[in-house]
């Protein structure tokens, strides 16, 4: 009998697991093999209209990746071998560093700096809420009063923006340039921490892209604190993929020829020896030695996530640094379609180009706001915060005319995926005075 109830309670407790696993696995499995396919599709669809714009500014197009960490970050792992090819793949040309400091006493340049296989990287900090690029040789201390800090670097010639602002920071100080107008680390904080493993467990060889994407909020009031800011003085946007290549679990030989574990944060699990029942997981090492990788964030797919594009005379620190702090750029899920050769811009009386965005330029000198992209969507045209106009088709060009009052006049683009319309790209202003 009691032989009976033990088969009976075991077979229970076995079908109950397998219930949990079928309906925990389910929406990761529609995913798979419905959702993510359809979406791939679209997506393909949607790159084969791409169209070349017309050439207006007599400025190049660089794309690149900002607020990103590397092994200098006690939390990184990454190396060149990660995140060189991971830029090519995504057409990436320049990359600024936040890497965050290991002492109090920071001597810059450290970690990666130059051109490495033509991809220039700048290194950098985060650190008390914003992000740091001294652009030169400096040494910070970072215990100094952060205002006091942050206006020393800017003194000095340097970049502060503010970083994950979605947190509460000193937003009367005038010495910061610019803000995150999304943060990917940002953007995760609201998940539900199962569900996305989940679907990284099923979809994370084939479909990360789209596990990734399956994150993604509109940061709603982060654009509004950046538009309200933007009435009372200039703050450049920018994206921030704030990728450490860290949500991963990997395994390397150590010395004694014991395998270390290392897991999140790039946090040491355990040491284990190679035994018959484990060696079957591990493979010869990879070029940073690890035997064994299962990888939800990696560099390849936050590369590919957002990225920055400024306008820039040469792909250098100098070139680049200059058009940042002028707001010479916009934003894009790269993703969803490559924004290679948007723009916006004013026209005068005479149809010439009075400014692209970031631009300040006198009322007088604008008869005109036009944009173009190489890729169709909805234009929205937003003044101070507002959306004031709505293009009524998506199409590669916009036009508006009805200028009547001064102030930031930045554009939107929303393409359609899963027959919704969402954001691709966000301009930075033109500040009409």
């Amino acid at each position: 009998m009691f032989k009976k109830i033990l088969k009976y309670l075991l077979i229970s407790i076995l079908g109950f697991i397998l219930i949990t696993l079928i309906v925990l696995s389910a929406p990761a499995m529609w995913h798979r093999w419905v959702i993510y396919p359809r979406l791939e599709k679209q997506v393909n669809k949607f790159s084969k209209l791409w169209k070349e714009p017309p050439v207006l500014a007599q400025l190049n197009t660089y794309r690149g990746v900002m607020h990103v960490h590397s092994y200098w970050s006690h939390d990184s792992e990454g190396t060149l071998y990660d995140i060189i090819p991971a830029a090519k793949n995504a057409g990436i040309e320049f990359i600024f560093l936040t890497d965050h400091p290991r002492d109090n006493i920071d001597t810059f340049p450290r970690g990666y700096k130059g051109y490495y296989e033509g991809i220039l990287i700048e290194p950098g900090s985060e650190k008390q809420g914003f992000d740091a690029w001294p652009l030169d040789s400096a040494i910070i201390d970072w215990s100094t009063d952060k205002d006091t800090l942050v206006k020393k670097i800017v003194n000095a010639g340097g970049i502060i923006f503010y970083a994950h602002t979605e947190e509460p920071h000193n937003w009367a100080n005038p010495w910061y340039q610019g803000m995150e107008i999304y943060n990917f680390h940002t953007d995760t904080k609201d998940e539900s921490l199962l569900p996305q493993i989940i679907n990284f467990i099923v979809n994370g060889k084939k479909y990360r892209h789209w596990a990734y994407r399956e994150m993604f909020d509109e940061q709603t009031s982060i654009l509004a604190l950046w538009d309200s800011l933007n009435t009372q003085r200039k703050i450049v946007g920018f994206s921030a993929v704030d990728t450490h290549e860290n949500q991963n679990i990997r395994a390397r030989y150590i010395e004694d020829g014991r395998v270390e574990w290392v897991g999140p944060d790039a946090n040491i699990i355990d040491t284990m020896q190679v035994k018959f029942w484990n060696r079957w997981l591990f493979h010869s090492p990879d070029t940073n030695g690890w035997i064994f990788k299962w990888m939800i964030d990696t560099y390849k797919e936050g590369f590919n996530h957002i990225t920055n594009y400024v306008f820039a005379d040469t792909l250098s620190v100098p070139s680049l640094a200059y058009h940042l702090k002028k707001g010479h750029l916009f934003t894009a899920f790269k993703s969803l379609g490559d924004a290679t050769g948007f723009i916006l811009y004013s026209q005068n009386s005479g149809d010439s180009i009075s400014g692209i965005t970031g631009d300040s330029v006198n009322i007088e000198q604008v008869k005109t706001l036009r944009a173009i992209s190489p890729l169709p969507g909805q234009f929205r045209l937003i003044l101070d915060g507002k959306t004031i106009d709505i293009s009524p088709d998506e199409n590669y060009e916009y036009s508006w005319s009805g200028l009547k009052e001064k102030g930031a006049y930045r554009i939107e683009i929303h393409i359609k995926l899963k027959r919704k319309l969402i954001p691709w790209i966000y301009s930075n202003p033109i500040y009409i005075f």
